[in-house]
């Protein structure tokens, strides 16, 4: 004989409406909508009930009858990359309190992962979603917005404007970077980039560029922006490198795989290497590596996209028919934060 435990009774939304005296309509209305009417009164009636029956509602029942998942997909392209954690505590600020579930796909540069992304968001019926994966192909994103999930691009862009943007002004933080390094004496610099497809790494080396030209600035590329790759093709342009010498890193996880190299070489950062970096992760804080670089913004970046697509969730509901209004691009200015690895001995507040 099986013994079982005799299941406790769920609270419905029947037993809500009986409790507060109202209808069940009324109270599947204060569930669902911020801007039905309704008296105070009878709002403090049904936050009584609820409190008092312990009452959780179905999310799954609220989705199918208001066409609403309340999930916001974030695409990042790795979870190991400390940039992406930034942005997306930016997205959370904004999406938590509204009551949103965030789904987080990464999808490295895996053509088949971020095929697998795409499809469980459209399968979820995402309400939207914040692709912020700088190696996501445009057509990836063009699926979800063809789907009819709002889509915003966040610190990355597309060839062709089909969602709203928010992205850092990438040129004015190259040349930031090396209007910095000018100021240090050196005539020369050498950009150290991730592979020149992704947009951002183009436009901070024409920021860059606008500085030192192609004759007085070198540019070396690694495979990838992984650690790893970082840290291999910042071994090989050390080996070659006269020094004292001027790098700016097109990320700080370049910058670090640098730092990483340079130690294993026996070669100083700044006293032989004046390093610049780019993104302010925390590891560029910790003393010790104290890492001079272009602020990006992430989590200002998430904030601003996750309020974007609000606003448009509000106005146009995934899946509803028409009315949308052209993309809109909104772009941050970043800033230099100025620590010890470029050769300066002051500290600046981060």
């Amino acid at each position: 004989m099986v013994n079982r435990f005799p299941e406790a009774r769920r609270t419905t939304i029947n037993d809500v409406a009986s409790l507060a005296g109202v209808s069940k309509a009324t109270v599947s209305k204060f569930l669902s909508t911020t801007d039905y009417y309704m008296s105070q009164e009878t709002r403090a009636k049904i936050e009584r009930a609820i409190e008092e029956l312990n009452y959780h509602p179905n999310a799954l029942a609220q989705g199918l009858s208001s066409r609403r998942s309340y999930a916001i997909g974030v695409v990042v392209a790795s979870i190991t990359n400390p940039f992406y954690p930034e942005l997306v505590a930016g997205v959370e600020e904004v999406i938590d309190p509204a009551g949103y579930t965030l789904l987080l796909g990464a999808i490295a540069e895996s053509k088949a992962k971020e095929a697998a992304v795409v499809r469980t968001m459209i399968q979820r019926r995402v309400d939207g979603a914040i692709i912020a994966s700088a190696t996501m192909r445009d057509g990836g994103v063009q699926q979800l917005v063809k789907a009819g999930i709002n889509v915003v691009v966040a610190s990355r862009e597309l060839a062709k404007p089909v969602a709203d943007t928010v992205v850092i002004d990438n040129r004015m933080g190259g040349r930031l970077a090396a209007e910095h390094l000018r100021q240090h004496g050196f005539e020369q610099a050498v950009y150290l980039t991730g592979p020149l497809d992704v947009l951002a790494f183009r436009h901070r080396l024409e920021g860059f560029r606008s500085v030192y030209g192609e004759a007085d600035g070198a540019l070396h590329i690694a495979r990838s922006s992984e650690l790893s790759d970082a840290t291999e093709a910042a071994a090989s342009l050390l080996a070659g490198l006269r020094r004292p010498a001027a790098v700016f890193a097109a990320s700080d996880t370049l910058a670090v795989g640098l730092m990483t190299a340079a130690h294993s070489l026996g070669v100083s950062v700044p006293e032989d290497i004046a390093l610049i970096g780019f993104d302010n992760v925390w590891v560029g804080q910790v003393p010790g590596v104290s890492l001079t670089t272009v602020d990006s913004k992430a989590r200002q970046v998430g904030a601003v996209a996750a309020g974007i697509l609000a606003e448009r969730i509000g106005r146009h509901p995934s899946g509803s028919p028409g009315g949308r209004t052209p993309p809109e691009r909104r772009v941050l200015a970043p800033e230099l934060v100025v620590r010890g690895s470029c050769g300066c001995r002051r500290t600046a507040t981060t």
